[in-house]
């Protein structure tokens, strides 16, 4: 994962795998079970800033949830 280079919404994308993989594709679920406390339309907005406040960045993030696979 660490060799990944992003392309242009690479980011977005990955942050949509693990809600797929892992909340089944629910933001709200993601959010609820990080405490996140936005809901709605806002969750869109604030998914990244959120997931860098949380893990560091958005790979940190991808890592996190890599290992639950493992």
């Amino acid at each position: 994962m660490a060799d990944r280079t992003y392309q242009p919404g690479g980011d977005a994308k990955a942050i949509s795998e693990i809600a797929k993989s892992h909340f089944n594709g629910d933001y709200a679920s993601m959010f609820e079970h990080h405490g996140w406390p936005e809901r709605g339309g806002d969750m869109m907005r604030k998914v990244q800033t959120r997931v860098v406040e949380t893990y560091g960045s958005v790979r940190a993030f991808e890592a996190h949830f890599s290992k639950d696979k493992a």
